[in-house]
């Protein structure tokens, strides 16, 4: 019985050690996961800003502001074939859209 209750308390303190390095490890992955999560959420942003943004400094035609949000585009309807591409901005201060035509081989 003795030798029962030794082999169980060293099976006992096996387990303990093998729960210590899962802690550990626990720890270690939830720790590369809020790091991934925040490398996420700066690319996502980076994404986003390059996606929306105005690269080229166009103005908005109606009040000259640079603070322009591109929401699309679409092929020129005359000058298609050769790459050239109506895009659609909002102005974020006067609030009204401009088109401006892009040739996006440049």
């Amino acid at each position: 019985m003795k030798d029962k209750i030794v082999a169980y308390e060293n099976e006992l303190s096996a387990c303990r050690r093998k729960i210590s390095a899962l802690a550990d490890v626990i720890c270690h992955l939830e720790s590369e996961i809020h790091n991934l999560k925040l490398k996420n959420r700066v690319l996502n942003e980076k994404v986003e800003s390059l996606h929306n943004a105005n690269p080229h400094g166009h103005r908005c035609r109606h009040c000259g502001s640079l603070k322009l949000k591109r929401m699309g585009g679409e092929p020129h309807k005359i000058f298609v074939d050769i790459g050239i591409v109506d895009t659609f901005f909002i102005c974020l201060d006067c609030e009204k859209e401009s088109v401006i035509t892009i040739d996006i081989l440049k």
